[in-house]
């Protein structure tokens, strides 16, 4: 491919909205960089992001254009304001591109045409292992292997696209519609005589769906069915693990717990460490002993925080608030592990099984658990309620389970959840051991 030399303007402008997708622009931009066609520029439209968005562009970008009143169509066009480039690409801030010819070859059906009635190319948008059967489905569905010109199809998607400036200038995206911006620019250039094109050569993994709604067993033997036929979902492990920052975090209050003459402070630490994915190991504790013993034991305390921390009326979620903020001044973390000291026993690998859950599955949070067999029961106001059937053998027979959290044996979460103390409410996985012997805590008042 051929690109102009133009020492004033790039050739391409990359436009990306972002809102709080600090878990994927790192991802995206870093894929972006790796381009072969580097005549580009990045301009990043960012929607009040309380994350790390902004500062993760930063390194790649100096153009950040904020925008507060949000219109899909109105961030868009601020962000080609922004822009110099000859032509201008589209691209979500949760879309990583597939490989390094995704920039080349979104733009070369635009210099191959002799017409000039090419308005707008978009790309394949494949789903990822962890998106949902619905996502995995629609995306297939909708974006085929074989080109396509759209002379009067103005099916358009801005999650990886691509348009000549000139084009741009004589039809503005709508600045006022909630949503489907593109769709309504596809149907005003085609009736206007202009094309669409579409190319499965740039590429684009996405984790989101391009519809909402629909029946999710449906959609699970759709998606069976083409995975039959194409392969599975690439994993997204394969893509992100190794570029995420993974931390330890161990929450101690007051002097390490004892067992059977066995320091567990000093045992969670070495466990940790024996991970393959966790970076480094941070104790949260209010004691300056412990902090001294943990830094001895390879751990890393660089703050002991405040006593109301340490009030019964505080709970967990205000510490690891307060802890991740003051790691987050040294270091950038995407992942938390978190572990509680008192536990004497985990199972060997738990650690990295919970991270490559939580990669793989799309939770929000994955929580070590046991399985439940026995009745339970709730004893509410006096009044007794089973959960559930009553019987074990009946909730075998409609192979239901009931699992129990095990938090602090092992747990690990986005730090967007600990900055918003929404660890458990959102989608949660879980990861089942033995109840023998790792559900073994020892209570606090032991000590």
């Amino acid at each position: 491919m051929t690109s102009k030399t133009n020492t004033l303007s790039p050739l391409v402008s990359i436009i990306i909205r972002t809102k709080n997708e600090e878990r994927w622009i790192e991802h995206c931009l870093s894929a972006i960089a790796e381009q072969t066609l580097k005549d580009f520029e990045i301009i990043l439209v960012d929607n009040n992001s309380d994350d790390w968005s902004v500062k993760i562009a930063k390194k790649y970008t100096k153009k950040i254009v904020n925008v507060t009143d949000f219109f899909p169509g109105k961030a868009i066009n601020e962000g080609i304001r922004a822009s110099s480039g000859e032509y201008i690409v589209i691209v979500s801030g949760h879309c990583i591109p597939k490989n390094n010819q995704w920039l080349e070859k979104l733009i070369d059906p635009f210099l191959k045409d002799k017409t000039k009635l090419l308005a707008g190319v978009y790309g394949r948008q494949e789903p990822l292992s962890s998106s949902s059967p619905l996502d995995k489905r629609d995306l297939t569905v909708v974006f085929g292997l074989d080109e396509r010109i759209q002379k009067k199809d103005s099916f358009f998607h801005n999650a990886n696209s691509a348009l000549p400036r000139r084009i741009w200038e004589k039809f503005p995206f709508d600045e006022i519609t909630t949503n489907i911006e593109d769709r309504l620019w596809g149907a005003e250039v085609t009736k206007n005589g202009y094309h669409i094109f579409y190319t499965p050569e740039a590429s684009v993994y996405h984790y989101h769906g391009i519809n909402q709604g629909g029946k999710i067993d449906r959609a699970e033997k759709i998606v069976k069915i083409i995975e039959t036929l194409e392969g599975p979902a690439v994993s997204l492990s394969n893509i992100v693990r190794d570029k995420l920052n993974i931390i330890g975090l161990i929450p101690v209050k007051g002097s390490a717990t004892i067992y059977n003459k066995e320091n567990l402070l000093i045992k969670s630490i070495e466990f940790l460490k024996s991970s393959k994915l966790v970076e480094e190991v941070y104790i949260s504790t209010d004691n300056e002993h412990t902090a001294d013993l943990a830094k001895k034991n390879g751990a890393l305390a660089p703050f002991i925080r405040p006593s109301y921390l340490s009030s019964p009326s505080v709970g967990l979620p205000e510490v690891l608030k307060f802890s991740l903020d003051e790691i987050e001044k040294i270091r950038k973390v995407d992942l938390v592990v978190i572990i509680e000291e008192n536990y004497p026993f985990r199972p060997d690998g738990l650690v990295d099984n919970l991270i490559n859950s939580i990669i793989e599955g799309g939770y929000d949070t994955v929580c070590a658990s046991i399985i439940e067999e026995r009745s339970i029961w709730l004893d509410e106001n006096e009044r007794i309620t089973a959960i559930g059937d009553s019987l074990m053998e009946s909730r075998k027979i409609k192979n239901e389970k009931v699992h129990i959290n095990l938090f602090g044996l092992g747990a690990v979460t986005y730090v967007d959840n600990i900055r918003r103390r929404n660890i458990l409410t959102n989608k949660v996985g879980l990861s089942p051991v033995p109840s023998y012997p790792y559900s073994f805590q020892i209570n606090i008042e032991e000590k």
